[in-house]
């Protein structure tokens, strides 16, 4: 009898006990529920998310854009090579070689590029040889060259504009002058990048370069070929005091600048809170002309 009653006593512990279980199990399955709900909202809704996705797809706009203004360029480059023989053969009466002057010859030589028939519809792209601006319709400023670093699978349009222009279009993704008042091939270059925390945005591939590397800058300007001879980190502060704002810097060297990362090391050191710099210095300038003609002669 003492069995049955202890057996009977203990069965509504046990059932409450079941109870607890279940009502446990089902705050889990809850919690969880809500746990994934929140993160696929985040994933797809959030303000972060929203601009990332905004910036893959402005990306992939400007690998084409970076694409077309190059091969633009060239062909222009190949046009005017192509009547460079018909006006050289054109001489006013009474004139010889003698007459005409330096200025005269590099006015000739260098190719003019009209980028108007790149404008499609109300969208614009580049700033042409007379000044005019073309605009990608999410920018600010304008294209102002083209910079290749094939090491780190990067091919990206270089911004530029007034000191307001470059903010915004970092801002948003792109890649820019760290300066509007740089002129290349007569000052230093810095060009700024955001890179991403986990996605593969603007200069996330910068820490593939190494030292010896190539890199490109594709201009209205002409061809230039930069050697990486260096790559480091300083603060922020520095950074921009040495390497943006100092214009007393050869004009042959160019640095690429984005933030470090924890895991981006140089010489075991961790880059992190630091600008992460790729210091290039300039191997080599052709003209438009002269790339275009190496190009045809390497087929």
């Amino acid at each position: 009898m003492r069995d049955n009653k202890d057996k009977n006593a203990s069965r509504p512990q046990t059932d409450e006990k079941r109870k607890a279980k279940k009502i446990i199990a089902f705050l889990i399955f809850f919690v969880s529920i809500l746990c994934i709900g929140g993160g696929i909202y985040y994933i797809r809704f959030s303000d972060e998310a929203v601009q990332t996705r905004e910036a893959y797809e402005r990306q992939e706009e400007e690998f084409d854009l970076a694409d077309q203004y190059v091969d633009f360029l060239l062909k222009q480059a190949e046009q005017e090579t192509a009547k460079a023989p018909e006006q050289g053969g054109k001489k006013q009466s009474g004139s010889s070689d003698k007459d005409i002057s330096p200025e005269e010859t590099e006015t000739e030589e260098a190719p003019t590029i009209d980028l108007s028939s790149l404008v499609q519809g109300d969208t614009v792209y580049y700033t042409g040889a007379d000044g005019t601006t073309y605009t990608p319709e999410y920018a600010k400023g304008y294209l102002a060259y083209v910079l290749s670093i094939p090491s780190a699978k990067i091919m990206r349009g270089v911004y530029t504009g007034t000191w307001d222009d470059i903010y915004y279009d970092l801002d948003i993704w792109m890649v820019t002058q760290a300066r509007p008042d740089y002129e290349l091939g007569k000052t230093h270059m810095t060009i700024y990048g955001h890179n991403h925390t986990s996605q593969n945005l603007s200069f996330n591939n910068l820490k593939d370069v190494s030292v010896g590397d190539e890199f490109y800058i594709y201009a209205e300007s002409g061809y230039y070929v930069y050697t990486v001879t260096d790559i480091f980190a300083e603060w922020r502060q520095t950074a921009t005091e040495k390497y943006v704002d100092d214009f007393t810097i050869d004009k042959d060297k160019c640095y690429i600048l984005t933030c470090g990362r924890d895991w981006w090391t140089i010489n075991g050191m961790s880059t992190r809170y630091k600008d992460y710099i790729v210091e290039g210095t300039l191997k080599e300038h052709l003209t438009l002309r002269e790339y275009a003609d190496r190009i045809k002669s390497e087929k």
